[in-house]
Order: C-alpha cells, then sequence, then structure tokens
C-alpha cells in the first residue's frame, strides 16, 4: 500500500535539549501541564535545529513558548522567524493521525510543523507543514500535510505583513510614519484614533510621482476593526496622475476593490471592514509601476 503521507526528517534530541525540557516542564502547576510543556519545548526545539541547519536564524529567546509565564498560561509550542513570524511546532504523539490546534495557535501564526515522537526519546521525526490559513481548521489530517520541501519554498517566498493589531497599541513599523510628519495638516485633522502615512515613489517612463499612501484604523467591536484608506500627492493640491489604481488584494492576490483616478482627483480613498486574523494587500498602480504592501488585521 502507498502511503500518502510526506516523507520525514529524523532530527536527534541531545541530552541539553532534554534538560531544558524538564526545567521548562518542572515549573509547571500539574503533572499533565508539566508533560505538555515538555514535549513542547522538544518540537520547538527539534525544529529550531532543522532550520538552523538551513542557515535560518529563528530566535527561540522572543517565542511564547521559551516565556516562563505564557507557556504556564497557554499551550504554545511557537518559533519565531525574524522579519517572517512564528512557526507553530506541534507535538504528535504515537497513533495519533491528527494534530488539534488549541485555540491560542490559531492566530498570529504562519503555519504549522507536525513533530512525531516515539517510544524512543533520543530523536523526534519532522512529518511535515501546513501553511496557516484565514479561517484555520481546528484539527490537521498527518496525512494532508505538506512536505518540508514546500514550506521552505513558503518561507523563501513569504513576506511579513504589516501587523495592524499593533498599531492599537502604538507599534509601528519602519516607514510608517505620523500623517502630520508627511502631509501638513490642520490640528482637527490629527484626532484619528490611529492614523499613520507612508509615503512611496511610482517612476514611469516619462515622470516620478511622490505619493502618500495613509491608512486611518477604527475598531469597530471585539471581531472587526474598520480600515479607510487614502492615496494622494505629497502636495495634496495637486491631482494624481490620471489612471492612477488603488486596489485592495485579498490574501490569495485577488483584487478585492480596485479605484482609478480621473484627471481631477487629488486623493483616492476607500474604507472597508476586516475581521481579526484577516489578510489582505494594498497595491498602487501606474502604467508598469507598482507598489505593495501586505497587511495583517
Amino acid at each position: 500500500m502507498n502511503s500518502t503521507a510526506p516523507p520525514c526528517l529524523t532530527v536527534p534530541l541531545i541530552s541539553s535539549a532534554h534538560q531544558l525540557a524538564r526545567q521548562f516542564a518542572a515549573e509547571q502547576s500539574t503533572p499533565e501541564k508539566g508533560l505538555r510543556v515538555y514535549l513542547n519545548t522538544l518540537a520547538v526545539w527539534a525544529v529550531h535545529r532543522y532550520l538552523q541547519w538551513l542557515a535560518y536564524e529563528p530566535d527561540l529567546s522572543v517565542s511564547d513558548s521559551w516565556n516562563p509565564s505564557l507557556r504556564a498560561l497557554f499551550d504554545v509550542a511557537d518559533l519565531v522567524l525574524p522579519n517572517l513570524g512564528k512557526l507553530e511546532c506541534r507535538p504528535v504523539l504515537p497513533g495519533e493521525t491528527v494534530i488539534t490546534l488549541p485555540s491560542e495557535v490559531m492566530q498570529d501564526r504562519i503555519g504549522y510543523v507536525a513533530v512525531q515522537f516515539g517510544l524512543s526519546t533520543e530523536s523526534v521525526e519532522l512529518l511535515g507543514f501546513a501553511p496557516a490559513t484565514v479561517n484555520q481548521a481546528e484539527v490537521l489530517p498527518i496525512v494532508d500535510l505538506q512536505p518540508l520541501e514546500a514550506m521552505l519554498e513558503y518561507l523563501d517566498g513569504l513576506e511579513l505583513p504589516v501587523q495592524l493589531s499593533r498599531w492599537l497599541q502604538n507599534r509601528f513599523e519602519a516607514g510608517w510614519q505620523p500623517v502630520e510628519d508627511v502631509l501638513a495638516l490642520p490640528v482637527a485633522m490629527r484626532l484619528a484614533p490611529v492614523r499613520r502615512a507612508k509615503q512611496i515613489e511610482l517612476e514611469t517612463d516619462f515622470s516620478r510621482h511622490a505619493l502618500v499612501l495613509v491608512l486611518t484604523l477604527q475598531p469597530e467591536d471585539r471581531e472587526t476593526l474598520v480600515i479607510n484608506l487614502q492615496l494622494c500627492s505629497v502636495d495634496e493640491q495637486i491631482a494624481l496622475p490620471s489612471q492612477l489604481k488603488l486596489q485592495v488584494l485579498t490574501e490569495s492576490g485577488d483584487i478585492f476593490r480596485e479605484i482609478t483616478a480621473s484627471e481631477t482627483d487629488t486623493f483616492l480613498q476607500y474604507e472597508f471592514a476586516g475581521q481579526w486574523g484577516e489578510r489582505f494587500s494594498v497595491k498602487v498602480v501606474l502604467g508598469s509601476a507598482s507598489f505593495t504592501e501586505a497587511f495583517a488585521i
């Protein structure tokens, strides 16, 4: 019988890995929680070791699974890849055919790696990978996992989106400045809940255009964030170039909404509501020139 499961990769578990896992487990309030933390720690360590072999630089120190308070409160086995995001490394015990994801790891993850434990604790097997999706399933069948090679291709092509939820905590990515630092706005216009602007340039065969993309965020409720996009010239009195397009793209890259500037438009604007955990991109297009930024809510 041919198996549909992806090929596995064995990672030896050295004594220092077990020592660290025992230390983390001993901090827990119950034996059951201690065992879960022990397995989670070894799973994260194994994926960390594997990625190090491939010249990635994962950072254990900023992972929730390496934070004493967070691993005590939650069932987390995350590994942070700087500038990419968090991989969740889920232990799989003998006989298990699915991975059941705790609710706390179904958001803020770029993907999931299944780590198979056997009767011996000398090594584990990395079974495969599943990329995170907007409507993440709670259960991942082992046979549906993609091979590790697919994970590497996924990571190589991954662009870390701008995390809009961090904006509500006054944490902003480089390049996104206070709107008043980019545009000369009246004081009365500086009272938006969370507002940031980014200057971009589009160069065509005949001219160069300095533009400003402004995002305004307004939480509507616990599940919804209202996002207002505005595109204008650095000098707001100057009309936008004709046929300039402002696009909102879905996570898969399809055009959700497109607005095109006429000869007299001084700005383009579009407002929509997004759900926490969703991803989208904003694309500005003028002829063959374009600018794209990815966002995660």
